[in-house]
């Protein structure tokens, strides 16, 4: 059963070397329909439809009836397309494959899909083939967590050395000497060495003793040790992160007919 396949395209030109590449292909020129308005536009061909004598609405609505039909959206975005200058490519072919083969080289020169006719157009294909534009990308924005360090300073010691002075006492025996001049009595009988002891002899006697020095020695008695030392320990750190959700609605509308059958 024969099937036809609908691209909508800039300008007639446009529209008729896309036909050329189909006849490249080795598609018939008679199963090839180009349908344009008919100013400026000179036809190229009897395959090429203007509508001269005959409203462009009407030529088109003619078509779609004569196909079996047809979405009036669609045949609303084609009128327009066309009336604006645009260029209606309509291909008849006999199997599936080959519908898909056609609305794929459409799609690559540039074809516009009517279910996008408000934001510019694009193929008239069913949705499982992507448009030819630039795909509009959503991106899925995850935060991650980060957990760095820093030194933060909490305080600390500061030593301060100084001198300092207390009374102290201590106790020390010392010696004395003195001397001791006494008399006594004696009653004996003199002798000449007595008298050879007095020979005009002096006799010192020097007194002696001992007093407390004071000297001062220096010991270390004691250390102060300063420094620092090191310990880990594990801290949980808890916050919270964002991620975008994209949620797909599907909205129903009315189905886009792609391929006619006669």
């Amino acid at each position: 059963m024969a099937k036809t396949v609908v691209g909508v395209f800039a300008n007639f030109g446009k529209a008729e070397s896309v036909k050329q590449a189909l006849i490249e292909t080795g598609l018939s020129a008679q199963n090839i329909e180009v349908m344009a308005n008919d100013e400026g536009s000179p036809t190229t061909s009897s395959s090429s439809i203007q509508a001269a004598g005959k409203n462009i609405g009407e030529k088109i609505s003619s078509f779609f009836h004569s196909l079996g039909g047809g979405d009036d959206k669609e045949q609303a975005y084609y009128e327009k397309s066309v009336t604006e200058g645009g260029a209606l490519v309509a291909v008849t072919v006999e199997e599936d494959e080959e519908a898909d083969e056609v609305a794929e080289l459409l799609e690559e020169h540039g074809a516009r899909h009517v279910d996008e006719s408000a934001a510019g157009g694009g193929l008239a294909r069913t949705s499982s083939v992507a448009d030819s534009g630039e795909l509009t990308a959503i991106p899925i924005v995850e935060e991650q967590l980060v957990v760095g360090k820093r030194e933060v300073e909490r305080g600390g010691v500061r030593v301060y050395s100084r001198v300092t002075e207390r009374p102290v006492e201590a106790e020390v025996a010392l010696r004395e000497e003195h001397v001791v001049v006494s008399r006594r009595p004696v009653n004996r009988a003199a002798t000449a060495a007595d008298f050879s002891n007095v020979n005009g002899d002096v006799i010192e006697l020097t007194e002696t003793a001992e007093e407390a020095v004071v000297g001062k020695t220096s010991r270390v008695v004691e250390e102060v040790l300063v420094g620092k030392e090191s310990t880990e320990h594990t801290e949980a750190v808890r916050d919270t992160v964002r991620r975008t959700e994209v949620d797909v609605e599907h909205i129903p509308g009315t189905e886009t007919t792609t391929k006619y059958e006669r």
